[in-house]
C-alpha cells in the first residue's frame, strides 16, 4: 500500500531526489540520511522544515514544492503512464524554484543565494 510517508520521504527514487536537492540548496537538514524517524508525513515535514537556525519559511516552501512536483510526477506515472526521468524531475523542481523566486517567494530566494 502506498501512503504519503512512501511516496514523499521513503521510495527510493524521492530520496534521491530529496538528496540531489539538498546538495543544491547546501542544506545537509534536506537529506534523507540526515532525517529523524517519523510515522506520517505530516511528522516528517514538521522534523525537516522545523530546525533551529535554519530558514523555516524557505525550506517549508521548497519542501511543498517539491512535494507537489513528486504528486504529479506519482499522477503521470499511475493515470497516464508516463515516466519522466530523475533528471527531468529535477529540472522541474528547479524551475518552480525560479518561478516561485520570480513571483515573489523572497525566502526561497534567500535560501538558494546564502553562503
Amino acid at each position: 500500500m502506498e501512503t504519503a510517508l512512501h511516496l514523499l520521504a521513503e521510495c527510493r527514487f524521492t530520496r534521491r531526489i530529496w538528496d540531489h536537492i539538498a546538495l543544491w540548496v547546501q542544506e545537509p537538514l534536506l537529506k534523507h540520511s540526515n532525517w529523524r524517524i517519523a510515522n506520517t508525513a505530516f511528522e516528517w515535514w514538521i522534523n525537516i522544515t522545523t530546525t533551529a537556525g535554519t530558514p523555516w519559511k524557505a525550506l517549508r516552501s521548497l519542501a511543498l514544492l517539491i512535494m507537489w512536483v513528486l504528486w504529479n510526477e506519482r499522477n503521470a506515472r499511475i493515470f497516464n503512464r508516463k515516466e519522466s526521468s530523475f533528471i527531468s524531475v529535477i529540472g522541474k523542481i528547479k524551475e518552480e524554484v525560479s518561478a516561485w523566486i520570480a513571483a515573489g517567494a523572497r525566502p526561497l530566494g534567500v535560501l538558494l543565494l546564502r553562503d
